[in-house]
């Protein structure tokens, strides 16, 4: 293989494409985007000039537009100020580097006010505004002191006063639902994925069957008769499929049962079955069209507010005591890890966090501790009864395992009087040898009851 001189040629992508274009996953790219678009257009707006005319033509739109949406600044220019941005920090990097430390100086006087005060910005954040800006920089070849910067940085407060949903919560609002919503609202309890994961479609969701005492899920074991003689036990989700940060959640059979129902819903709404690529959340309406992430959000806060788990805050409190969807990944975490498990308790944590999306414990459990689907499937199945909402399908859950205990128990005590006849039978040709000690030569008589020793020491050891 060789490279010509001819064939080397200069990037001339735009600098938003090239910012793009480092970012695999999908949630990561629209987080990034976000509060990219922030720091450009918001905190940036009297240094960038941007374009003008674009602004004013989204601000005579957005007077046109439905209720309810609040936008705090236009990001209509936002292309424009990324490429501004990115030429004037190339053109002076000292201006760049000296605009940065000035935006550190003024998040460190924001999050030193009273946590009460509408201005109040938590340190734990705002490392967050400086990932998206040195990505975008470096992708175009802009290099800046971020050690320097990150250090006039304020100190974090890792105290946090909030809390996960409880049972009551999650069932007051399944009863205010619509079947979407509860849908919605199950996944979220019973998998933990974050906010950003729902963007899931039809073919990411798999069954899984117990039959014949066996866990079967792929497409090649379904058969029809596991179809019909299986129990759908739990189901699993492809997160950020095809992404460097692809992995497996889980979900309970109280939510795949409403999911069935849902797709009865999915089939009277579009006159066809879903397609394994349409979008598994679609707007209302004939046509297979995903419901966007805030468009979720939104529905979410709905249900929130319905069902009177949400009221308006008190005056002077900026947040409230559950997070909008991370209380519900909350709400897995601790149940999950509440649930007795079979394993040890090291390797029980390092499934559970694997089903959270996390490396393990350390970094180095992801290279070493490779955990097969079907410990993790085995790991899931004993948080079930603590992961479902509705009284009748935890009272479900709990009896299958205890009926699968019963069953186990069952087969230990057959097994230990299967190993006690063996030792029993073993004991009486001990005798008999002994007996017809004066046959045989003493040297093969202590070899054959060396023999039967090890023999009963085994099955000592198994009982």
């Amino acid at each position: 293989m060789e490279i010509r001189p001819d064939e080397i040629t200069k990037s001339k992508s735009k600098p938003l494409e090239l910012f793009y274009s480092s970012i695999r996953a999908e949630a990561t790219r629209k987080d990034y985007e976000r509060k990219l678009k922030k720091v450009l257009c918001e905190f940036f707006a009297p240094i960038l000039k941007g374009d003008p005319k674009l602004v004013q033509e989204d601000k005579t739109r957005y007077k046109t537009k439905s209720r309810g949406v609040k936008r705090t600044f236009s990001d209509a220019d936002f292309e424009a100020r990324a490429t501004e941005f990115v030429r004037r920090a190339a053109e002076n990097p000292d201006w760049a580097e000296d605009l940065m430390l000035k935006l550190g100086e003024k998040f460190k006087k924001r999050s030193e006010l009273p946590k009460t005060d509408s201005n109040y910005i938590n340190p734990v954040s705002l490392k967050n505004y400086f990932v998206p800006i040195q990505k975008l920089l470096e992708m175009n070849r802009v290099t800046l002191s971020w050690k320097r910067i990150r250090c006039t940085l304020p100190e974090l407060d890792h105290q946090d006063d909030t809390r996960e949903y409880t049972y009551s919560e999650i069932q007051k609002m399944l009863h205010h639902s619509k079947l979407i919503d509860r849908v919605l609202i199950l996944l979220a309890a019973s998998s933990g994925i974050r906010a950003g994961a729902f963007s899931i479609k039809w073919k990411h969701l798999v069954p899984i069957y117990l039959y014949n005492e066996n866990y079967l899920w792929d497409v090649q074991d379904v058969t029809e008769s596991v179809q019909k003689e299986g129990k759908v036990v739990a189901a699993m989700i492809r997160i950020y499929a095809n992404s460097s940060s692809e992995y497996v959640a889980f979900i309970t059979p109280e939510c795949w049962h409403t999911i069935e129902s849902y797709r009865q819903l999915w089939r009277q709404e579009t006159n066809k079955e879903p397609k394994p690529d349409d979008p598994f959340f679609k707007r209302s309406g004939p046509f297979p069209r995903e419901l966007t992430e805030m468009g979720i959000r939104k529905r979410l806060e709905r249900v929130l507010k319905e069902s009177g788990i949400r009221t308006p805050l008190p005056q002077g409190k900026r947040r409230y005591d559950v997070p909008t969807f991370n209380g519900f990944r909350r709400f897995f975490n601790k149940a999950n890890k509440k649930s007795l498990s079979k394993n040890s308790v090291l390797a029980s944590l390092i499934l559970k966090e694997t089903m959270m999306g996390h490396a393990g414990l350390i970094k180095l459990d992801k290279n070493y501790f490779k955990a097969h689907v079907s410990e993790l499937i085995e790991e899931y199945l004993n948080a079930v009864p603590n992961l479902t909402i509705s009284d009748e399908f935890r009272l479900r859950a709990e009896n299958s395992r205890l009926q699968q205990e019963r069953d186990s128990n069952k087969t230990d005590a057959e097994t230990i009087d299967k190993l006690w006849d063996n030792i029993l039978e073993l004991q009486f040709e001990v005798k008999s040898l002994r007996a017809s000690a004066q046959t045989k030569s003493n040297d093969e008589l202590q070899e054959r009851i060396q023999n039967l020793k090890s023999k009963k020491e085994k099955l000592d050891s198994l009982k």
